[in-house]
C-alpha cells in the first residue's frame, strides 16, 4: 500500500538512486537556464529591442549516433533538450543535445557530479565509460573530451546522543 499524503491521493515512493533523477534534474536546469536567456530580450522587459532569433537547431541525435557507428533510442525529445540512448558492442552512449549552449553546460554540470567522460560539442554531448569508446566520433564530430571522477558516498556522521 502506498503511503497516504493526507490529501486523499497516495503518494508513489521514490527512489533516490532513480536512473531518471539525473535526466529529470538536467532538464529542469536547461528549462530553468532556457527561461532566464529569454527574459533579457524578451518585449517589456526593459531592453527595448525586439527578442533575438532562435539559435540554429542542434547536431540531431541520428547524425552524433551515426559517427559512433550506432542507431539512437529516443528517451527525452523536448524543445530544450533531446536525449537517446545507443551501443556498439559492449560500449553504451548517452547522447543529448540542447536548443542552446547555456542548457548544455547546465547539463554538463549536474551530471559531472555522477562521474564519467564526456565528448562536448557546441550543443551536444556524448558520454561514454572511456576516452577510446570516443575517438571515432571525435575524429568526425570534434568537439572536447571532459571526464569527471565518479562520486561516491561515504556515511561519516555518526548518530545517537552525544
Amino acid at each position: 500500500m502506498l503511503p497516504d499524503t493526507g490529501e486523499g491521493t497516495p503518494r508513489t515512493p521514490r527512489s533516490p538512486r532513480s536512473p531518471r533523477a539525473p535526466r529529470a534534474i538536467a532538464l529542469l536546469a536547461a528549462l530553468l537556464c532556457a527561461g532566464c536567456a529569454g527574459a533579457a530580450g524578451a518585449p517589456g522587459a526593459g531592453g527595448g529591442e525586439p527578442a533575438a532569433s532562435p539559435p540554429p537547431a542542434p547536431e540531431p541525435l541520428d547524425r552524433i549516433a551515426a559517427a559512433l557507428g550506432c542507431s539512437p533510442e529516443v528517451t527525452v525529445d523536448a524543445q530544450e533538450v533531446r536525449e537517446g540512448a545507443c551501443a556498439v558492442g559492449a560500449q553504451a552512449f548517452r547522447l543529448a543535445t540542447f536548443s542552446t549552449a547555456e542548457g548544455r553546460a547546465a547539463w554538463l554540470s549536474e551530471s559531472r557530479q555522477y562521474g564519467g567522460t564526456y565528448l562536448v560539442g557546441e550543443r551536444w554531448i556524448i558520454t561514454a565509460p572511456s576516452a577510446d569508446a570516443l575517438t571515432p566520433a571525435r575524429s568526425l564530430l570534434g568537439g572536447t573530451l571532459d571526464s569527471a571522477p565518479a562520486h561516491t558516498h561515504t556515511d561519516t556522521h555518526t548518530h545517537g546522543a552525544g
